[in-house]
């Protein structure tokens, strides 16, 4: 029987993404994340995948009274220096494994794990540095290109909740955003986002408004790049150096001023 390959979603950029409408901006298509050309029941203990070149099925076992289901890990062995780090099953969306460095000064790898079946907390680099005052630190992730790194955001915050991120079902990865715990009526919540130096914070709008504007259209005003110097990789997402000043001033910040929604390490 013949079975259709699996194949990626496509790369959208990370630190570049003035270019389109703050409601996408905490939104992220991603290599790392594959479909596959046949019937999926990870969440079982009798199903076994079709072979995949190149790859080996490793089984999946029981653990705390629940499933953790199998991935796919390379036959070939890993670049020097790097380890691979497995995939992982977010409900029904499988997302690709990959290879990270062996070690990383000033940071630690934490090893991803099921938390229960069905949901997976990623690995991730975190700062050796101890935390903040108020502070916890929001993972980062690996988009299918490159190592996103998480930040510092508070731990709490009067008025709003944080939405975890997430994997849904058409590969989008959606990032953690502050969302208010007060409804507005006949109005939706902007996500805010990480522009990598700071919290650009959400807002509501009508919801008439965002039923009727073309999205997929909008064009940011003149100057939505100030700041950035972008080089050869524009559209890609390669931002080669960011001159805000931000992580040289923070101990002063934290020392006189209320706490940033979000901080780069």
């Amino acid at each position: 029987m013949h079975y259709a390959p699996p194949h990626r979603w496509s790369y959208r950029p990370y630190y570049t993404r003035w270019y389109c409408h703050p409601w996408y901006r905490y939104q992220y298509s991603t290599t790392a994340v594959v479909t596959l050309g046949f019937v999926t029941y990870a969440w079982t203990d009798t199903w076994v995948p079709p072979s995949r070149s190149g790859w080996a099925w490793v089984s999946g076992y029981y653990a705390y009274g629940y499933w953790h289901p199998g991935h796919w890990a390379p036959v070939a062995p890993p670049p020097v220096h790097y380890v691979y780090v497995p995939g992982w099953w977010d409900q029904q969306v499988y997302v690709e494994g990959y290879y990270r460095q062996e070690s990383r000064e000033g940071w630690r790898w934490v090893d991803g794990d099921y938390v229960e079946e069905g949901d997976y907390a990623s690995g991730d680099w975190v700062p050796d540095e101890e935390a903040p005052e108020g502070y916890a630190w929001e993972q980062g992730f690996f988009d299918g290109d490159t190592w996103v790194d998480g930040f510092w955001r508070p731990e709490y915050r009067d008025g709003f909740s944080w939405m975890s991120d997430y994997f849904d079902d058409e590969g989008i990865y959606h990032a953690g955003y502050w969302v208010p715990t007060s409804e507005n009526a006949d109005h939706a919540w902007v996500p805010g986002w990480f522009d990598g130096t700071g919290w650009i914070d959400g807002y509501w709008v009508e919801e008439s408004e965002l039923a009727s504007a073309d999205l997929e259209s909008w064009e940011p005003s003149d100057g939505y790049d100030d700041g950035w110097e972008i080089g050869t990789g524009w559209g890609d997402g390669e931002v080669l150096t960011n001159d805000s000043q931000q992580g040289a001033e923070l101990e002063g910040e934290l020392a006189s001023k209320p706490l940033a929604l979000a901080v780069p390490n």
